[in-house]
């Protein structure tokens, strides 16, 4: 009896072991995709390092309006923004273009990116 619970325990502990690699490895990969989409996509305007351009640009990087609103950056990057808005206490007007061209799974991504990595939201992500 003991031996086919140690057994039971093993297959158990290996099972459960490889679902949280599995979850911290699509996150790597996700997170991996994002920055490639990122650099190919939104470097050029918000800066590879997310601070943005001037007052052209709104930085990414610790935004205010990204904390605000993190439900929305998906939207925004696929159905781009109009008109004005504040960040950080900077006001911006300059449209932003959509990208209907990125599959919804890319524009996740994206957005996953630059929750993570510009506002550190990976607890909000987590609860989903």
């Amino acid at each position: 009896m003991k031996k086919s619970s140690i057994i039971l325990f093993i297959i158990f502990v290996l099972i459960f072991s490889a679902c949280i690699e599995n979850q911290f490895s699509n996150a790597s990969v996700n997170l991996a995709s994002g920055y490639q989409l990122y650099e190919r996509n939104c470097s050029n305007c918000h800066q590879k390092d997310g601070s943005g351009f001037a007052r052209l640009y709104p930085p990414l990087l610790n935004s205010d309006y990204i904390l605000n609103n993190p439900n929305m950056v998906d939207s925004i990057i696929k159905h781009g923004q109009k008109g004005s808005i504040k960040v950080n206490g900077v006001e911006y007007n300059l449209a932003m273009p959509a990208y209907t061209k990125l599959s919804q799974h890319e524009v996740n991504q994206i957005a996953y990116y630059v929750l993570i990595k510009f506002n550190k939201l990976d607890s909000l992500l987590m609860e989903k």
